[in-house]
């Protein structure tokens, strides 16, 4: 039997609480039925369809970043498993609405709900699973306490306590400065809205006391029965047991994603055997009338779910997140470059921010000025501590627009079909300037963008200088602590788990980078600079590129610079990822004194 089509995971907004948090649905495979699970009952959903639905929630912060791509997977493997699956952002994480520490628990698990009945609507279904990495199993269990039609929850190393999350937060990042909040002279300000440093993000002391006093329910639900804990601690086993669920638990080293799925699957199982007509003998006229009501609900959701599906299709492009950056009304939209029926190219994922103007604002306006933003590593589009949401809402409010891009195999960019043949990580792949390259022709041909400058950051800077050397069609490039201008095994450090991101960034920068100005890379410098592309190059204090970059030049370092508009930068103290507040802000304002201003 060849295996089931998943389709493409859709992007869709989710408002709540008066935010708008991103998601992504990932619809059951077709047939999946005969393929998984094949003693399950079947019938009264379409051919693949669990009667089940799938809520994944991340964790907060460093943990969110260091757990996208496994939260990605299993949501595929989900969805190829039959079992629908959604999953979301918090209002104040990776591409939602809100600034990083802004919201509330309450905010929080508002847009959980939220995501629960958007799922529903989704599937067709009428039950539910949760979800939850680290802080978010914590937050679903929350969820779950306010909802009579959660039946499973799965909670992936979830924390002892909210207390005990806050205080692993403050143990990430070592040596990030702690934020300043310094109000103008007889400003008032109020004294729990003081940011608070919790690795490379902040949160208010109000927030923080919140997230401290989130606890494992100790009272009953209405309808979980069972949960799925992977890593957890024996207290959150004795809590939930404590409450009424029936808990598995599995050590992480023996727990898989597919093991994960075979348990919902078994969970959908029940769910269908309490709907399942008696074994022997006839029904009573109420229990047929029963029936056919139920078959005719089910009929009307499931017409619902695909008209749903369908209508975010067809609509999917024209989805808007209104903002406000600067007191200027901006947008974004999560945008796919390329054909999703295509596997080479792959299809890319970016998000697009842009002034939010007017029916015909843009008839008989000059060319706009495109901003590219590349990554670091493989953390996706909203960079590392979530350094590019911000500034491109602030690019978008002065007249730009901005794009936030995925490459290949990366965040939600579909993977090339062939590997790299050098065997590079996604973020040093051969392939990438051609990412970026379609991207740029995307922009030109979609939103009428002329100039384009790309920004990157550590493998970022490292695409963007790839990109203008192979020749694209690019007007400047701003390369932001650079590891390398050309390509060596020793360039690109591992991914990173969740505890080692900053450090390990920081220390594979100045133990790996190696930046052979000398001979080919000089000639390519003058070469891509003749071609009036503006190159400047961005470090942090002490980052070796800018010891490296004089004294390897030499005494051809005045006349480089002339000859190729060439210059260096220096941001003093900040960190090799910005994550201190101050670093942060400081780097904000040397890119826009580099880039023009529309």
């Amino acid at each position: 039997m060849a295996p089931a089509a998943t389709p493409a995971p859709q992007p869709l907004l989710i408002g709540a609480a008066g935010h708008t948090c991103v998601a992504w649905w990932h619809a059951p495979a077709a047939a999946a039925d005969g393929r998984v699970a094949p003693a399950l009952p079947r019938g009264w959903l379409a051919s693949g369809s669990l009667p089940l639905a799938v809520v994944l929630a991340s964790s907060w912060g460093e943990e969110d970043m260091a757990g996208y791509d496994g939260q990605r997977a299993l949501a595929i493997e989900l969805a190829e498993g039959g079992l629908g699956t959604l999953r979301f952002e918090w209002p104040d994480t990776g591409d939602s609405s809100a600034a990083t520490g802004t919201t509330s628990v309450a905010d929080a698990l508002a847009a959980f709900d939220a995501a629960a009945t958007q799922a529903l609507v989704l599937s067709g279904c009428r039950r539910l699973a949760f979800i939850g990495l680290r802080l978010g199993a914590l937050l679903a269990a929350q969820a779950a306490l306010v909802r009579d039609d959660v039946d499973a929850l799965v909670g992936l190393m979830p924390v002892a306590s909210g207390q005990a999350f806050t205080r692993a937060q403050r143990e990430l990042v070592a040596g990030v400065p702690a934020p300043t909040l310094a109000p103008g002279p007889g400003a008032s300000f109020d004294p729990a809205e003081l940011p608070v440093s919790l690795g490379g993000f902040t949160q208010s002391v109000r927030g923080l006391e919140a997230l401290a006093a989130l606890r494992w329910p100790a009272t009953r639900f209405p309808s979980l029965r069972d949960a799925l804990l992977v890593g957890a601690p024996g207290a959150v086993a004795q809590a939930l047991a404590q409450a009424g669920v029936r808990v598995t638990r599995q050590a992480p080293e023996d727990a898989a994603v597919a093991g994960i799925v075979r348990w919902l699957q078994d969970q959908a199982g029940n769910a269908s055997d309490a709907r399942a007509a008696p074994a022997s003998g006839v029904a009573d006229e109420g229990e047929a009338a029963l029936g056919r009501a139920d078959a005719g609900v089910a009929t009307a959701q499931l017409e619902a779910a695909t008209g749903t599906v369908l209508a975010l299709a067809a609509a999917g492009a024209r989805t808007w997140m209104r903002l406000q950056a600067d007191g200027v009304a901006v947008r974004e939209r999560i945008v796919r470059i390329g054909d999703a029926r295509d596997r080479e190219p792959p299809l890319l994922a970016g998000v697009l921010a842009e002034p939010d103007l007017p029916a015909g604002g843009l008839v008989g306006r000059p060319p706009r000025h495109g901003i590219v933003l590349l990554s670091a590593g493989g953390e996706r589009r909203i960079g590392p501590h979530r350094l590019w949401v911000a500034w491109a809402r602030r690019r978008a409010a002065l007249g730009d627009v901005v794009l936030r891009l995925d490459l290949a195999a990366i965040g939600d960019s579909a993977a090339n079909v062939q590997p790299d043949p050098e065997r590079r990580p996604a973020h040093y792949d051969a392939r990438g300037p051609s990412d970026v390259a379609r991207a740029l022709a995307w922009l030109r041909r979609e939103h009428g963008v002329d100039r384009v400058a790309l920004v990157g950051l550590q493998s970022g800077a490292y695409q963007a200088w790839q990109t203008a050397l192979a020749g694209h069609d690019v007007q400047q490039v701003v390369a932001i602590n650079a590891p390398a201008l050309r390509w060596t095994p020793a360039t690109a450090p591992a991914r990173t788990g969740v505890r080692a991101i900053g450090r390990v960034l920081a220390r594979c920068a100045r133990r790996l980078l190696r930046w052979p100005l000398a001979g080919e890379t000089t000639a390519d410098l003058a070469r891509v600079g003749a071609r009036g592309v503006a190159l400047d190059f961005v470090f942090s204090r002490r980052e070796p590129g800018l010891a490296l970059l004089p004294r390897q030049a030499g005494r051809r370092g005045p006349r480089l610079a002339r000859d190729t508009g060439v210059n260096v930068h220096e941001i003093d103290q900040a960190d090799p990822t910005f994550a201190g507040t101050a670093a942060r802000a400081a780097l904000y304002a040397r890119l826009d004194s580099l880039l023009p201003r529309p």
